[in-house]
């Protein structure tokens, strides 16, 4: 069969197909040579108005698949608005999805099915599509509703990009949907016109002059035939039409933007001219496709958009319904987000369809041949099963059901294609339906006139995406030229051109585990099975020619085969590989490089292996380790782990290491492990080949040109595959390995990591003999009853004898000694050979120790007891060996003692009851007695002698004086009680004696005071204190009685003589009464010493000294009243106080009198005369 540039060839082989006289093109129901695809998989949002947009509106509603996604968005869109016809308003609706996902495609079906379209040759939209009885039943509701109201009407397009007044461009929309002028001021007039019934005859007048009414609008100014037509159908507008073109310019300026409230007038203008109703307006859908990139980041378009929705839904109420699209949901994007109060209907695409739409568009099988194409797949069965076998894309059980909806594409193929298409996506595009649609319709194109049984090649995919690869500098022009010359027009040559096309697409697959990666590689079976077109014939010849072809391509230097995949060369490539086989050469000639190469690979791998090998022994579960050691020398035993002595066949000979396992005698804990010199030659060119392409790597610089970058992912891709090697051959190394305990015994098992973990399970027995003896899970409660308090915390292990008999206690005791050691020295002791105790018994053991008296403990140089202390706390502490042991009696004495002073000591808590006896009777003693009256404080020897012991003899002493120290605690208690008592009542009866100072009772009590300090008897029986008490209130009282009786009687007389004058007798009441008040001259207030603490608030108010000081005080009180009582009377009265002076003679009086008389009489004339 000839070939052309860019045309799939089909390799035919020998045999007779099922269906011979059948073509594939019969099997459809659209015959893909006769029916294109019109509108290339894009669908725009426009009014058609020639026969050929008619005839692509008529292809997208015939072809529109309303199943799935698209389904599901017009039943939202529509269920949603029939809802919401009673509300106030609709809510916007927002259409998203990937490019190229179906968008604008549903959107202008949706606007079509909304108004029903009528056909030029009669058809409606509605009877065009195939829809679902639900989304059916929408439609003839809406259609009832529409009846009603104004009818039905849409007005769907493009916002302007380079539009920044958004009301124009949404308007501008609009306008064209209703067949006006797009230009504001033209579309005006003609909404004037229409509106007033002048449109038509303006219209003709306009066609009478041979001119085009819509050309006209377009130069509105400045049109004379537009202007003479106006004032030809309505001659008011002027007398000329010069006149009238310069109305339209008033009346219908030009204009950058328009308001809100213009905006919903034009609107209502446009609604009512398509109105069915009177004073109805329509149901109205408006879609605005691309309004996300109509808004892209502009926050203030953004802004418009939202305020011409929110303001337009809020004026048309639930009679209009927004739609827009754009590639990205709405949480998508700051901008986008804003939006999601007012477009809060989603509708979302995906790419889940495509597969769906692709087999009803194209695919789509005539049922009369279902039956035939489906003979012919069920016969190949066998043929279509085995191809990919083993990969993530491989044939799955509903490649079955869909084989004969996708052929001739395989199931398998189909599944490769989609994956191609992404790892070759540089746009994003590579899920588009429109995409798909045309890669498939092409190719179904290609093999339409051959024979059913015959199925797409998988290298198609490349020539159909050839020339979008070259654009997007996928695929190199030097690559594509080399892969095309291949072709020199034989059968050989084309199957050249057309594997290397196909590595070359499989090179681009993405590798590894990610969700894309296929498992695909370019190997002879993978390439074969990918190249097999007809069904019919059997693929043994063609799987016998593939080896061969690609061999020679290799040899021609045209591919590179790495382990068993094909790859492309490229001169950058070959670089490389020079590059590469020049230091594999001088790498494999290193021994001592590819010693530590093999030494470091064995390390890791071993790790690796090992890396979930834990291990714990006994009951106790006491975590253990292990220690790798590699080299020539045993290694030492330190205690701390397992050691695991690891030898390889480069190195030592397996009886060498057997015999050292020998010699090592049975009670070594060292396990011994030998790895096998195996496959050593293959191991050391692995080494090779990795080291070298990794240093390729790394050596050359990053390249910046495509075909080195491939060259560099191809070495690269030669690192991951060599260093798998490495880990498969080492791994296979340490799979065989010898493994063998001290003694010579081999241990065998289903695994290496097994045989290890029984090697040193067994060698923690022989590095721990007398692990055993403290095995028992539950010191770890013995911990916890010791800090509680509990004096027998060993019943945790069901122990109840002596603690210093249990084995471990045992132990632990000796160890401690009496020179005393640090919990944590005792840990490290027992945690290693011959004993690997866990912390939780040592410190258990400790604990209970402690607890039991049989050792005493310190931290800080003060003496701690068991309860309270923590884990943390004991590695801290020194403990010591009690040379005395408590008896149950003195423990018992013990909490005696501490009852009878008012605290309980629990059984085990006597080593801390012990300090607080201690101090209790000591606080005791200091508060007995002090500082004259008290008496001196007792004697306290014994108290200090206890407190200068410590440990098991100072609680066996405390127990022994138990009766002693009781008695000593009532009798320093009681004092202390009667100091607090009578010290009170002292200290207020020499308050009282300093009062009465001056007051004979003084020195009839000062010597008794003075013998009760003297003789400290303060405390003494009976009480001395109350009877002088009571004697000195006693002539206290009497005293300050008397003097406040004094007082009261002076008073009265005093305000009785002053109330007897002439000037007081003519003051109103109140003035009396403030004057005397003001001058303390009022009531004297009733006497309160009836109790002592009256008695003494009295005397500390008033002294007794005090009481004479206010009773001379009055005259000189009475005589102010007096001399504000007169300059009431007369405001302007002057005050002349007589001069203090000593006169010695009849001549001194007279000259006093005349100065006195003088200074009167000065005064007299002027104003009255006041003398105090």
């Amino acid at each position: 069969m000839p070939v052309t540039a860019g045309t799939t060839t089909l390799c035919r082989f020998e045999g007779e197909s099922l269906m011979s006289n059948m073509k594939i093109r019969e099997t459809f129901s659209r015959d893909p040579l006769t029916t294109p695809i019109p509108n290339d998989g894009v669908a725009k949002v426009i009014q058609p108005q020639s026969e050929q947009e008619w005839n692509v509106l008529r292809y997208e509603l015939e072809s529109f698949v309303c199943d799935g996604e698209y389904r599901k968005g017009l039943e939202r869109i529509l269920s949603a608005f029939l809802t919401n016809i009673s509300q106030p308003q609709q809510q916007a609706v927002w259409v998203s999805g990937f490019y190229g996902s179906g968008k604008s495609h549903l959107v202008r079906v949706l606007e079509y099915l909304w108004r029903d379209v009528k056909f030029p040759d009669g058809a409606r939209a509605r009877s065009l599509v195939t829809l679902p009885s639900d989304i059916d039943a929408s439609l003839v509701e809406l259609t009832r509703l529409g009846r009603q109201q104004g009818g039905m009407w849409s007005a769907a397009g493009t916002l302007g990009s380079g539009v920044d007044a958004v009301r124009l461009s949404l308007l501008a929309v609009l306008l064209r949907s209703a067949e006006l002028p797009d230009q504001y001021p033209a579309a005006r007039l003609v909404i004037w016109l229409k509106k007033n019934g002048w449109f038509d005859d303006v219209n003709a007048a306009v066609a009478s002059r041979s001119k085009c009414l819509s050309d006209e609008l377009r130069h509105i100014y400045v049109s004379p035939v537009l202007a003479e037509s106006l004032l030809q159908v309505i001659p008011d507008l002027g007398t000329s039409p010069l006149d009238v073109r310069k109305l339209l310019r008033e009346q219908y300026p030009i204009v950058k933007d328009i308001s809100d409230s213009e905006l919903h007038n034009a609107i209502g203008d446009v609604l009512s001219l398509k109105s069915t109703g009177r004073s109805r307006l329509p149901l109205t859908l408006l879609v605005f496709d691309e309004l996300q990139q109509f808004i892209g980041n502009d926050p203030q378009r953004t802004l418009h958009v939202q305020n011409v929705v929110e303001t337009c839904a809020a004026r048309f109420g639930s009679h209009l319904l927004f739609v827009g699209t754009g590639q990205s949901a709405l949480q998508a994007n700051t901008e986008l987000a804003k939006l999601q109060g007012r477009f809060s209907i989603p509708v979302t695409l995906s790419d889940v369809d495509v597969e769906k739409v692709v087999r009803e568009v194209v695919l789509r099988k005539t049922p009369d041949k279902v039956a035939a194409v489906k003979e012919v797949l069920d016969a190949a069965s066998g043929e279509i099963d085995r191809h990919l076998a083993g990969t993530k894309i491989g044939s799955q059980p509903k490649d079955v059901e869909e084989r004969v909806a996708d052929y001739p594409i395989l199931p398998v193929r189909r599944r490769l294609w989609e994956r191609m298409l992404r790892s070759v996506d540089s746009g994003g595009r590579a899920g588009q339906l429109r995409t798909q649609l045309r890669i498939v319709h092409d190719t179904v194109g290609e093999v339409a006139d051959e024979p059913l049984g015959t199925v797409a090649p998988a290298d198609a995919i490349y020539w159909q995406i050839e020339t979008e690869m070259q654009q997007n500098a996928i695929l190199l022009r030097d690559m594509a030229t080399r892969i095309r010359e291949l072709n020199d027009g034989t059968e050989d040559g084309r199957l050249r051109s057309r594997l290397c096309a196909l590595i070359f697409m499989i090179g681009k697959l993405e590798r590894g585990e990610g969700p894309l990666a296929t498992g695909v590689r370019a190997t002879k079976e993978v390439l074969a099975d990918l190249m097999v077109d007809d069904l019919t014939t059997g693929s043994a010849s063609l799987r016998q020619k593939v080896p061969n072809v690609l061999q020679v391509l290799v040899d021609n230097a045209t591919l590179i085969l790495i382990d068993d995949e094909y790859r492309l060369q490229t001169p950058e490539s070959i670089e490389w590989d020079a590059d590469y086989r020049s230091r594999r050469s001088r790498i494999l000639g290193d021994e001592v490089r590819l010693a530590s190469e093999r030494e470091t690979a064995m390390r890791m791998a071993l790790a690796a292996a090992l890396k979930d090998l834990t291990f714990v022994q006994g009951d106790s579960k006491t975590p253990r380790k292990y220690e790798m050691h590699f080299g020539s020398e045993m290694p030492p035993i330190d205690g701390s782990s397992v050691p695991v002595w690891i030898q390889d066949g480069w190195s030592a000979s397996e009886g060498s290491v057997r015999e050292e396992a020998r010699r090592s005698g049975v009670d070594s804990p060292t396990v011994f492990v030998f790895l096998p010199r195996l496959e050593a030659d293959e191991l050391k060119q692995t080494f090779g080949r990795f080291r070298a392409a990794e240093e390729t790597v790394n050596t050359h610089a990053v390249p910046l040109t495509s075909a080195g970058i491939e060259a560099r992912e191809a070495m690269r891709s030669r690192i991951t595959l060599e260093k798998n090697r490495v880990s498969n051959l080492v791994y296979n190394i340490i799979k065989h390995a010898r493994i063998y305990q001290g003694g010579g015994n081999e241990i065998t098992a289903e695994s290496f990591p097994e045989a290890i973990r029984q090697a040193v399970a067994a060698a923690l027995a022989r590095l721990f003999p007398k692990f055993s003896d403290a095995d028992q899970p539950a010191w770890s409660r013995v911990v916890t009853r010791a800090a509680e308090g509990n004096a027998a915390p060993l019943s945790a292990l069901g122990y109840s004898s002596d603690v210093e008999k249990h084995p471990v206690c045992q132990e632990v005791r000796s160890v401690v000694g009496g020179a005393g050691r640090k919990g944590a020295d005792v840990r490290r002791h027992f945690s290693n050979p011959p004993y690997g105790w866990s912390r939780d018994t040592v410190d258990g053991a400790l604990l209970a120790l402690l607890a039991g008296g049989v050792l005493r403990a310190a931290r800080g140089g003060e003496t701690v007891a068991a309860k309270g202390m923590t884990q943390q706390q004991v590695g801290i502490t020194e403990f010591f060996t009690e040379g005395v042991i408590v008896s149950v009696v003195q423990r018992i004495g013990v909490r005696k003692v501490a009852s009878a002073m008012g605290f309980q000591a629990q059984s085990g808590e006597e080593a801390e009851a012990v300090p607080v006896i201690l101090e209790r009777l000591e606080s005791a003693a200091n508060a007995a007695g002090g500082e004259a009256p008290l008496p001196e404080p007792p004697d306290t020897t014994l108290v200090r002698q206890l407190q200068e012991m410590d440990g098991n003899r100072q609680i066996v002493e405390v127990a022994d004086q138990a009766d002693t120290l009781i008695i000593h605690y009532q009798n320093w208690s009681g004092a202390d009680e009667a100091a607090r008592e009578r010290l009170p009542e002292w200290r207020r009866l020499e308050r009282f004696l300093h009062h009465a100072r001056n007051l004979p009772v003084a020195k009839e009590l000062n010597p008794k005071m003075e013998a009760i300090r003297s003789q400290r008897a303060l405390l003494t029986d009976p009480n001395p204190i109350p009877p002088l008490l009571n004697q000195v209130t006693a002539a206290l009282r009497k005293a300050v009685s008397e003097a406040h009786r004094r007082l009261r009687q002076e008073r009265a007389r005093e305000v009785a003589e002053l109330k007897a004058s002439g000037d007081w007798s003519i003051l109103k009441p109140h003035d009396g009464t403030r004057i005397l008040e003001s001058n303390g001259l009022g009531p004297i207030p009733e006497l309160d010493v009836g109790t002592d603490q009256a008695l003494m608030d009295c005397l500390e108010e008033t002294a007794l000294d005090d009481w004479e000081d206010r009773l001379l005080a009055l005259r000189t009180r009475v005589d102010r009243a007096r001399e504000e009582a007169a300059r009431l009377l007369a405001p302007q009265a002057t005050t002349i106080r007589p001069t203090p002076a000593t006169l010695n003679s009849r001549e001194d009086v007279e000259a006093y009198i005349d100065r006195l008389r003088n200074q009167l009489l000065a005064q007299i004339d002027e104003r009255p005369v006041i003398i105090p």
